[in-house]
């Protein structure tokens, strides 16, 4: 069975999906994060996960790089 244009399926409702999200974060990144952040809240979406994933890893990032500004600071100014 072939699937039809009107009806993505596999690889192209993934592309499709990607897009859409990404064209949503792009265009309303403040609301986008506000509904991300309510997805994983509430727990039920398949990509809870994730979200929770790149949100720490985030504020791990911003940690380190603070860090590092720091030690730089101090190695090169003291």
């Amino acid at each position: 069975m072939s699937a039809s244009p009107e009806d993505p399926q596999g690889t192209d409702l993934l592309a499709e999906e990607i897009m859409e999200e990404a064209g949503r974060l792009v265009h309303h990144p403040v609301a986008e994060m506000k509904r991300l952040e309510g997805v994983a809240e509430e727990g039920k979406s398949a990509a809870t996960p994730l979200i929770l994933f790149v949100g720490v890893a985030i504020v791990l990032a911003v940690i380190v790089a603070v860090v590092m500004a720091v030690a730089f600071f101090a190695y090169y100014e003291g």
